[in-house]
């Protein structure tokens, strides 16, 4: 498996990845996420290969110290993360956010810290990231966000 930064010449894989209805509840579609990144130089698509079939996607947000989630402005916020439905439960997700902080390092050299905010499916998640090197780390909310975790990793 690896991982690249989404280029046009993707844009049909992208608007053939599937997801879940339930996981679009939590994650905007890759095709509405490229339309955003597009507008949004703050906003990068990464795509995870495998051989030739996308089957993992995710966002980077630069919350540029901006962000409610943080004030680092070398922080990477992890947005969208989900798999395509047709390659469920094949440890994908799981394989990219293992690779991302070596991609990160490679691809975003002045970042020194990667968050995830989990909303769903939490116990799997939470798993998933600390495998990765993830901590849970402890922030207050307003009550209009609901339930949340909050993993980082320092990089």
């Amino acid at each position: 498996m690896y991982l690249t930064m989404y280029e046009d010449t993707h844009e049909t894989l992208i608007h053939n990845y599937c997801l879940s209805e339930k996981k679009m509840r939590y994650v905007r579609e890759p095709k509405i996420a490229t339309a955003l990144i597009k507008k949004d130089p703050l906003r990068h698509a990464i795509l995870a290969f495998e051989g030739d079939y996308l089957v993992a996607f995710l966002t980077l947000y630069e919350a540029n110290g901006g962000s409610f989630y943080s004030t680092n402005k070398n922080c990477l916020l992890v947005q969208d993360l989900s798999t395509d439905y047709r390659h469920l439960r094949n440890g994908y997700v799981q394989q990219a956010v293992q690779l991302l902080p070596t991609f990160v390092r490679q691809q975003f050299p002045t970042i020194d810290e990667l968050m995830i905010i989990v909303n769903e499916d939490q116990a799997f998640t939470k798993v998933l990231c600390k495998e990765a090197g993830f901590q849970n780390i402890y922030s207050e909310l307003p009550d209009i966000y609901g339930s949340q975790v909050f993993l980082q990793i320092l990089l």
